[in-house]
C-alpha cells in the first residue's frame, strides 16, 4: 500500500499553531504602529502651538488665552472618531495665535493661558508665579467611541506646558496607548 500524497493532520495542526503564534505577535505590533502614526499629528501641532505661544509672549508679554483658563472651547468641538475632520478656522482666538493644522485632523485641541497669580489647571503643576500656558490634544485612537472624553478611559490625550520641554500623554501611566 502506498501512502497518499498530501499532509497529515499533525502537519496541518502544527502549521495552524505557527500561524496563530505569528498573528498573536503581529497584530499588537501593527496596532501600536498605527497608533504612533496617528499621534504624530497631535505632537506636531502641539509643538507648533508651543512655538506660537512663545513667539506671542516675546512680542506681547503674555500668552494667548485661546480658551481662557478652562478647557472649555475645543477646536473642533467634539473628539473626531475614526474619520478625519476639518479644523474650524472661524475661532478668532486661534487666529490670534496663528496656529492651524495643515489638513484634516484626528484630535481636538485647546490651549489655555494665565498671568502670574492666576490659578492653573490642577493637573498641570504649573508655577502660577509666572505667565503660563497649557495646550491639550484629545483623540480616540482606536475609534471605539471615545467621543465622550468626560470619561478619561475613553480618550487619549497629550499635553504640553510652557514650563516643560516635553509632551505628556495619558497612556504613560498605563504603559500603553489606551
Amino acid at each position: 500500500m502506498r501512502p497518499s500524497p498530501g499532509y497529515t493532520i499533525t502537519e496541518l495542526m502544527v502549521a495552524v499553531v505557527i500561524i496563530g503564534v505569528l498573528a498573536t505577535i503581529a497584530i499588537p505590533t501593527y496596532t501600536n504602529y498605527v497608533y504612533r502614526g496617528r499621534v504624530t499629528e497631535a505632537t506636531t501641532f502641539l509643538g507648533e502651538i508651543k512655538q506660537r505661544q512663545e513667539s506671542y509672549r516675546s512680542e506681547f508679554g503674555r500668552y494667548v488665552p485661546v480658551d481662557g483658563v478652562d478647557w472649555g472651547t475645543w477646536n473642533p468641538a467634539n473628539v473626531p472618531g475614526e474619520d478625519l475632520v476639518l479644523w474650524d478656522p472661524s475661532v478668532r482666538t486661534w487666529s490670534d495665535l496663528g496656529a492651524a493644522p495643515d489638513g484634516p485632523i484626528r484630535f481636538r485641541y485647546a490651549t489655555i493661558a494665565g498671568v502670574p497669580g492666576q490659578a492653573a489647571p490642577a493637573t498641570t503643576n504649573l508655577d502660577v508665579n509666572d505667565h503660563w500656558f497649557a495646550a491639550r490634544a484629545e483623540g480616540d485612537l482606536n475609534g471605539d467611541g471615545g467621543a465622550d472624553c468626560a470619561v478619561p478611559e475613553n480618550c487619549f490625550f497629550l499635553e504640553i506646558y510652557s514650563q516643560a520641554d516635553h509632551i505628556f500623554n495619558s497612556a504613560s501611566g498605563n504603559r500603553g496607548w489606551e
